[in-house]
């Protein structure tokens, strides 16, 4: 007996949970030769409605179930002789789903956002036992749940601080992530909970966090925790004083570069694009920037600089970064 919806519309812009979602589905029918056998897949965009209605009504091979895919329904560039019009497949499958054979599960697939008042949306959800799904990227509000809960499904922990490190490594996109934590959890072992110093260690892009944090403290003047968060980095075993310093220099020359780029009218994703950065960093440097006069942060970017040379001609390393620490936030 097919214990699946007879309906299911999945749709959204996170195209991971989305496949995520069908391949749970098409794994539900057991071994390899019953996937083989009983899943069709079609692309609404090269499809006949007489094509869609045949997949559906054909028996189960040696399965209990058949599942058939349809993909982009809601895409309105078919319109050629073979096919109809989106609009015409759209009213013909709406037509047709009270009568979809019981032994056959369709899926309808939209890597879209779809509007309350949707036909199909309201199609899906007056058929009995249908299910609706709406698969949205996480926000950055939901970031730090959603990376704990991830880590749960897969069999790890992440604890507070960890999940905080992650979601502020400015990763783009679920699927990335999903394969983040899965190293993550794995450089553990998956026998402690993933701390601050395991993602900072693995993620390249998590240095950027630190970074941020010393860089929003010397815009504050706040000299005793821009000390704090730079004795934090240089407490890494990975870091030493001169790679420290060369991402203060790399951060102060991206705020410089952002803040010519909002004095010419852009914005945040004009800093993205034209600096090629992650959109939470591009973000991040956008808001730091505002914080800062242009003259103020060239002056600081040329004192950078011979901070740079000092340190490559004998000085102390440490010593410049503390004197750095201390002339920014006097």
């Amino acid at each position: 007996m097919n214990t699946l919806p007879p309906v299911t519309l999945l749709y959204g812009d996170d195209e991971f949970a989305v496949d995520e979602q069908v391949k749970a589905l098409i794994e539900s029918l057991g071994s390899s030769d019953n996937i083989l056998m009983n899943v069709s897949e079609f692309q609404a965009n090269n499809l006949s409605f007489a094509e869609l209605q045949s997949a559906c009504d054909s028996v189960p091979f040696l399965s209990t179930c058949r599942l058939v895919l349809l993909k982009g329904l809601m895409d309105t560039s078919r319109n050629t002789n073979r096919v109809s019009s989106s609009k015409d497949m759209v009213e013909a499958l709406i037509s047709y789903l009270p009568k979809i054979p019981s032994s056959t599960a369709l899926i309808i697939i939209e890597n879209r956002k779809l509007p309350s008042n949707s036909r199909i949306l309201k199609a899906v959800r007056a058929i009995k036992g249908a299910k609706v799904q709406e698969c949205i990227l996480p926000t950055k509000s939901d970031l730090l749940q959603w990376i704990k809960y991830r880590a749960v499904k897969v069999g790890g922990v992440f604890t507070d601080s960890g999940a905080y490190a992650l979601a502020d490594a400015g990763v783009d996109g679920p699927r990335a992530l999903s394969s983040e934590i899965d190293k993550l959890l794995a450089y553990v072992n998956w026998e402690r909970p993933v701390e601050a110093d395991d993602v900072i260690c693995l993620v390249p892009a998590a240095g950027q966090a630190d970074i941020f944090l010393l860089v929003d403290s010397l815009a504050e003047r706040d000299a005793h925790t821009a000390i704090r968060e730079l004795r934090r980095l240089l407490g890494n075993g990975n870091r030493e004083a001169i790679g420290v310093f060369g991402m203060i220099v790399r951060q102060y020359r991206l705020l410089l570069q952002t803040k010519e780029i909002m004095q010419a009218g852009g914005n945040a994703a004009d800093v993205k694009n034209l600096l090629r950065l992650h959109s939470f960093v591009a973000d991040k440097v956008t808001k730091q920037s505002q914080r800062y006069r242009l003259a103020t942060l060239e002056h600081i970017y040329r004192r950078l600089l011979t901070m740079d040379v000092a340190m490559k001609t004998g000085s102390d390393n440490e010593i410049v970064l503390d004197i750095m620490v201390a002339g920014l936030t006097a």
